[in-house]
């Protein structure tokens, strides 16, 4: 089996200031492998105009936009552009980019080695054809999906009665 498709860490993206072109190629680097697609300048505009991701300065992106990229575009195949939002609202309630986005990069890899080392995630039984493989592979992101929404609506609710 290949090796996995890890993120980096925020301390591993550049400190410096880009332009969107450079963006796109470092996003891509990372997301294609994983999820087949490509991050464009049309989305990427999409992503600052509804305040998903902070508008550059100067058409000038930091870290904090080239993190905000790779963390929609993974999400955005399970994730509707509002259930993302209000994901990444909550999680920049609580804690800065730079920590938010590490504990996501962080949990990502360390899911996606045990996974591509067959443990924990995947049954221990062999699949007699991949096609069962891949319903419970679906059956698990039908799951997941499901639990992470629930949550944000348990917590909308809740912040919603606070306010």
């Amino acid at each position: 089996m290949s090796e996995p498709n890890l993120l980096p860490l925020w301390e591993d993206l550049p400190a410096f200031k880009i332009y969107l072109d450079q963006l796109l190629d470092l996003s891509n680097h990372y997301i294609e492998p994983i999820t087949g697609d490509k991050l464009t300048k049309t989305m990427m505009h999409n992503y600052t105009k509804a305040n998903i991701i902070i508008k550059p300065v100067d058409k000038r992106y930091q870290r904090i936009q080239l993190a905000g990229a790779i963390v929609v575009s993974l999400l955005k195949p399970i994730f509707s552009l509002d259930q993302i939002k209000a994901g990444l609202m909550l999680e920049l309630h609580n804690d800065s980019p730079k920590i938010a986005y590490n504990r996501f990069a962080k949990l990502y890899n360390e899911l996606i080695v045990a996974v591509a080392k067959n443990q924990d995630l995947l049954p221990t039984a062999n699949f007699a054809a991949d096609a069962a493989l891949i319903q419970y592979q679906a059956i698990l992101a039908v799951i997941f999906r499901s639990q992470s929404l629930n949550t944000l609506v348990s917590h909308q609710a809740s912040q919603t009665k606070h306010s």
